[in-house]
């Protein structure tokens, strides 16, 4: 039996460890447009507002959400931070958690299971809430005030020095120096506690709004007695003679021993030397990113005058020696006495508040603020106190203590809320050796229009050879449906409704910017692009939706090509382990000679091995198949139940993906059969040239760097064959894919370069044995490249560039170009 017991006792500790071991102390947004917020950490680095980011908020970071509520869930409890406030979090899941509210409003909820100590702190304030409860901190411009709902709740005001406990149902007024908390109406408890309780606040305004009754005094009560009086007989009078008579008397006079007055009794007693405590810790970040948002905090000018004068009438004895004096902190003060004028002097140095400043830079992010630091002696302002008295009249006791107070100003959020309008002129001068040396001039204007989420701008061109017959996209007017709808898109050159971070996010533009690394479908961009590439994106909790098409200007339809749109849901649980789930496709259309359109299926997994705050270090596997969906549905394609591997066509990869700041890499390996394999879709794939191949393995390697100044990108495609043998295109040319593009940006010069192609191997081998130019590098059938610089003068830009273009034709000499831009607008 004994036996039977450790067992079980055993069983269940091991039990109660491995439920601390897993228990749930993460971060996440419960509710609120995630998109919407912005998040910056601990370095100031600005972070996609995603759910995975905001389950690793930790100490430092900085939240703010300038247009709706974000209620915050974290193991100590909840944060609801109301709309154009400012948070920055300190320890979310000890004991003894803290946090900065800078501006606006929150309220902020313990769980009942925890019995620690929250601490808020404002410019001007802190509050203390002990074990379960809630309370609604504010502070901004026109009111700084706490408010009690539940649990035991304390403030400190810093600008009197005072600390009050607030009852819960009650509220305190900050700015008002002899302020009392106030009672509140159910309604605001309803307004603003996280989770309100009816029949909770019934409760507490009925006990807080009992009446004091008196206790009925008791009828009074008297004892009576009968009085007697004590008749005493009187006894006889006897006379009795004096004694002889006093002769004479003799009086003698003694007075008191005076001394010798004191003429100056002097102490003098030194103070203690004190060694200078820290007062102002300073944390900077020297290296800032590129782009910067500036935010500066500057100091109010407070309502109250900048020193408080406070009078204290303390009675001193008429004749005193020497004395003591302790302060709290038992700092000894110093005692000066003569006889003429008794002088105390009593000096007690007490610490300010220490001062943190923080400065955070990151897409021109400055931000430098007070934050009070709570210590030993957070709880008093620095004092200095001189009492001076006489032997007659009480001491007068004086003391100063400075006051200060700071508000945010936010340039970034003035520049988000103004808009612009204006129009951009462009020039282009065309030299074209590929078309029989013609000479071109095209003059585009684009008015354009841009104020917070939403920005258009619009496009119409005119184009001539001779000056003497001219084109332009206004006419003629097309005859079918799909060149109309070309037509329609042609007068627009961008459109945006919302930001990347936002929930519903909406472009069209000509630069691919929303791109996955759960897929291999696509190339990187290679250089300027003339398609009007549609990007959607869609955040619902843990789903992310984006679909994308390639060029709304369906240039590629018109001439009989193909073009291609894709969709990919993301799927990351919002708390545990951030495996990412992706399901989706690309899309194949086809008009050559009649209409068709092919799908590629595509399920992916992401598995995070390194998941920081800057670093993510993943393993990927992918897999995706072929499936014509029109004119006629052939699922045989994509599953055959007659072979032994059920798909006829198929590519199953697994890799690595790493991603830091700006830098971006990524390395697949693939097994191939039939129609599938990486980079479906490039450059080469719209000119008509037949791009597919036949591989057994792939070998893919994609490097990105993108920052302000100086980005590159590098993509290597190998496809081998069964014998390890680079796979060759269906027209006999080898499939190996390299991409190289190189941009740079010095102050007011860029200049930028690219290469790609299909076999460069075999090219460069061709080039050095003498049977090929070397021009086939750079262009022909299965070569392409630019050449480009810039000067930007302000108003006026100007660009030269030439340009080997991807087409079927192998081309040997280059289209050369230069375009003048002047851009006229004006902020609103």
């Amino acid at each position: 039996m004994n036996r039977l017991c450790k067992h079980v006792g055993l069983l269940l500790l091991a039990a109660c460890l491995i439920g601390n071991l897993y228990a749930d102390d993460s971060v996440f947004i419960g509710d609120g447009d995630i998109g919407a917020l912005k998040l910056f950490d601990s370095q100031g680095n600005r972070l996609d507002p995603t759910s995975e980011n905001a389950s690793k908020i930790g100490v430092g970071w900085i939240i703010q959400n300038p247009d709706t509520p974000i209620l915050i869930i974290t193991p100590r409890g909840t944060i609801n931070v109301y709309e154009d406030s400012l948070l920055i979090t300190g320890n979310l899941s000890s004991q003894t958690s803290d946090l900065y509210l800078v501006s606006g409003k929150a309220t902020f909820n313990t769980n009942a299971a925890e019995y620690g100590v929250l601490t808020v702190s404002t410019p001007v304030s802190r509050h203390r809430l002990e074990g379960d409860g809630e309370m609604l901190v504010i502070t901004t411009e026109d009111e700084e005030s706490v408010t009690a709902f539940s649990g035991k709740v304390s403030s400190y005001n810093a600008l009197t020095g005072f600390t009050r406990t607030i009852r819960p149902f009650d509220k305190l007024f900050m700015q008002e120096q002899s302020a009392r908390p106030e009672p509140i109406e159910i309604g605001y408890y309803l307004t603003y506690a996280t989770y309100p309780d009816m029949m909770l606040a019934k409760q507490i305004v009925q006990d807080l709004s009992k009446p004091i009754i008196a206790p009925t005094p008791l009828a009074p009560k008297a004892k009576s007695a009968e009085l007697v009086i004590d008749q005493r007989q009187v006894e006889k009078v006897v006379t009795v003679p004096l004694a002889e008579p006093v002769t004479s008397l003799t009086v003698a006079r003694q007075e008191p021993y005076i001394p010798q007055e004191v003429q100056v009794i002097s102490v003098e007693v030194k103070k203690i030397p004190v060694p200078e405590k820290v007062r102002t810790i300073t944390s900077k970040i020297i290296k800032a990113p590129s782009s910067r948002i500036i935010v500066t905090i500057r100091p109010m000018v407070p309502e109250i005058p900048s020193a408080v004068q406070v009078t204290t009438m303390v009675a001193v004895p008429p004749i005193i020696s020497a004395a003591k004096v302790v302060s709290e902190k038992d700092e000894a003060a110093i005692v000066q006495q003569t006889s003429e004028t008794q002088l105390l002097d009593v000096s007690i140095p007490l610490d300010v508040q220490p001062e943190l400043t923080v400065a955070a830079l990151n897409e021109q992010l400055d931000l430098a603020f007070t934050i009070p630091i709570e210590s030993k002696q957070s709880e008093e302002l620095e004092q200095a106190v001189v009492a001076q008295e006489t032997a007659s009249e009480p001491s007068v006791t004086s003391s100063s203590a400075s006051i200060s107070t700071t508000s945010l100003f936010t340039s970034s959020e003035a520049s988000r809320l103004q808009g612009s309008f204006g129009i951009v002129a462009d020039y282009r001068f065309q030299f074209d050796e590929t078309n029989s040396d013609a000479m071109s001039h095209r003059l585009t204007l684009k008015p354009f229009y841009a104020k917070g989420p939403f920005s258009i701008s619009l496009q119409s061109y005119v184009q001539t050879q001779d000056f003497a017959t001219f084109a332009s996209n206004t006419n003629p007017l097309p005859s079918s449906t799909l060149a109309r709808i070309s037509y329609a898109f042609s007068f627009l050159d961008q459109l945006r409704i919302g930001y990347s971070t936002s929930g519903f996010y909406l472009t069209l533009d000509h630069n691919r910017s929303l791109v996955s690394d759960m897929a291999s479908f696509t190339a990187a961009q290679f250089g300027q692009s003339d398609k009007l590439v549609l990007q959607n994106q869609i955040i619902a909790g843990p789903f992310t939706l984006i679909t994308a098409f390639d060029d709304l200007y369906l240039a590629n339809l018109l001439a009989n090509r193909a073009q291609f749109g894709s969709s990919i849901l993301h799927f990351t649980p919002s708390r545990g382990y951030p495996l990412t789930i992706a399901l989706g496709g690309l899309a194949k259309v086809e008009n050559s000679p009649a209409w068709s359109v092919d799908l590629y299926p595509l399920l992916s997994f992401r598995f995070p091995i390194i998941n920081t705050r800057t670093t993510r270090f993943s393993a990927i596997v992918q897999a995706h198949g072929y499936l014509p969906v029109y004119p006629v549905i052939d699922a045989d394609q994509f599953i055959d139940t007659s072979l032994a591997t059920f798909f006829p066509n198929y590519s199953l990869g697994a890799g690595f993906s790493v991603k830091r700041n700006q830098f971006n890499a990524k390395i697949l390996a693939s097994v191939n059969d039939g129609k599938n394999h990486n980079l479906l879709v490039n450059d080469f794939a719209y000119t008509g040239i037949d791009t597919t191949y036949a591989s057994a393995f792939d070998i893919l390697a994609d490097i990105r760097y993108e920052g302000a100044n100086f980005e590159t990108k590098a993509v290597f495609n190998i496809p081998l064959t069964n014998t390890f043998a680079i796979a060759n295109l269906t027209g006999g040319h080898n499939a190996d894919y390299s991409q190289l593009s190189l941009g740079i940006k010095i102050k007011k010069f860029a200049f930028g370069l690219g290469l790609a192609n299909f076999g460069l191997f075999a090219t460069l081998q061709d080039v050095v044995a003498g049977s090929s130019p070397v021009t086939d590098v750079f262009g022909g059938t299965y070569a392409t490249s630019y050449l480009y610089a810039g000067y930007d003068f302000g108003v006026l830009n100007l660009m030269a560039k030439a340009a080997y273009s991807a087409s079927a034709t192998a081309y040997t000499v280059p289209v050369v170009s230069v375009t003048a831009r002047i851009q006229l607008d004006k902020a609103f």
